[in-house]
């Protein structure tokens, strides 16, 4: 008896945290800022010729005003690619992991069979930087 209202009291406390949790973002002001904006998922890609997370697809969102959206995974050296999954199987047609890459090694690989490399988080940051639309970062992990 003693361990079900235990379990019970666990279980109404972590309620509490995630109602609590989801109310402060909720009506938080900064994002009216980020609502005001149209977002391209991935960049503004046009499969085959713009491939996904392409700088060409980052910098065509710009073009067009759209703030963006990305997703990185940190790779061996630390540095982090700008790619949606783990692998690079469906994007660069390789069996290999990202995380088990460096920058070098991950500049070998091309995009959808294009000549576009996958870039770096520091790459694109910049375009972004310059143009004050936004940019949606979500860490990636295995």
């Amino acid at each position: 008896m003693l361990t079900i209202c235990i379990i019970l009291i666990v279980l109404l406390a972590l309620d509490l945290l995630f109602t609590l949790a989801l109310r402060c973002r909720k009506g938080h002001r900064k994002w009216e800022v980020l609502k005001k904006y149209r977002y391209a998922h991935r960049g503004y890609h046009d499969k085959p010729v713009v491939p996904e997370n392409s700088l060409p697809a980052f910098r065509r969102a710009i073009e067009r005003g759209f703030g963006a959206e990305l997703d990185v995974h940190l790779m061996k050296d630390g540095r982090l690619a700008v790619i949606h999954d783990a692998s690079l199987k469906r994007t660069a047609g390789a069996d290999v992991l990202v995380e088990d890459l460096t920058a070098e090694e991950l500049k070998t690989y091309r995009l959808e069979g294009t000549d576009e490399e996958i870039p770096l988080l520091e790459e694109v940051l910049p375009l972004f930087e310059q143009s004050g639309l936004p940019l949606v970062v979500e860490l990636k992990a295995e």
